[in-house]
């Protein structure tokens, strides 16, 4: 079994009388290898969402199931979500999601303060990587003091520092400007090189071009995949808008 299977993944929403809705994924099958970076892209109402907060156990399937070095996620009690969460996944949002009541070290040493890590080891862990980040000068800084691009790094040493077997990001990119998102997709580029399992969500062909395999999610199935092999980020993303010009053509024929 791969590093991460995902298994004839469904979801239905359904209305508050119990009539079927939304069917928002349908069937989906792929795997995840250790150390790989896939991105996965797809339109509003495409799915994509669902499907992050299915892998991050935000979210349950309606059929099929999630498996993390093969462990079964729907096996995972509800008192024990909250710890696997915090010890097997780190988690990147679009908007930060940092606490402006704390420095930004606080708010990166937070999933170790959850759980009860010895100060010393919490002391070892986020000051090396803060420095690896570009932002071990400003840890006493609090998040309203300090760049977009730097809150963005800060979230990313919160989502490293408990050494997560898979980091989710979702749309990483998407409230920074040009130059701060070439920062984090270099960041993001560096700690997949060194062995991290990265799974992204985002709408940037730029963004998704810095990763090994693109996966494309339309009316929640996965419906074509694209490998970078030894293409460069450049042809890589031009490979990818050609994709989604051929995909939104093709979807313009299907109505």
């Amino acid at each position: 079994m791969s590093f991460m299977e995902v298994s004839q993944l469904k979801k239905v929403y359904t209305t508050r009388l119990g009539i079927k809705g939304t069917e928002a994924l349908s069937q989906v099958d792929f795997s995840v290898e250790k150390g790989e970076f896939i991105s996965v892209m797809g339109e509003s109402g495409s799915g994509k969402t669902t499907l992050l907060n299915i892998l991050s156990t935000l979210d349950t399937p309606t059929e099929g199931d999630v498996y993390l070095e093969g462990e079964s996620l729907s096996k995972i009690k509800e008192k024990d979500l909250s710890k696997f969460r915090r010890e097997q996944l780190g988690f990147v949002f679009q908007d930060f999601n940092l606490l402006d009541n704390f420095t930004l070290k606080d708010n990166i040493l937070l999933p170790l303060v959850l759980a009860r890590t010895p100060m010393t080891e919490m002391e070892k862990r986020v000051y090396p990587l803060a420095q690896s980040l570009g932002i071990g000068s400003i840890l006493e800084s609090y998040p309203y003091e300090v760049s977009g691009g730097q809150k963005q790094r800060a979230a990313i040493a919160r989502a490293l520092i408990t050494q997560p077997k898979i980091v989710l990001a979702d749309e990483p990119t998407g409230a920074l400007d040009s130059k701060a998102s070439q920062n984090l997709l270099d960041i993001f580029a560096d700690i997949n090189e060194a062995g991290q399992t990265i799974l992204m969500v985002t709408h940037s062909a730029r963004a998704a071009s810095y990763s090994k395999r693109v996966l494309f999610i339309r009316d929640g199935r996965v419906y074509h995949e694209l490998y970078r092999g030894d293409q460069t980020s450049e042809q890589f993303m031009e490979k990818i808008t050609q994709s989604i010009l051929v995909s939104s053509k093709r979807g313009d024929l299907d109505e």
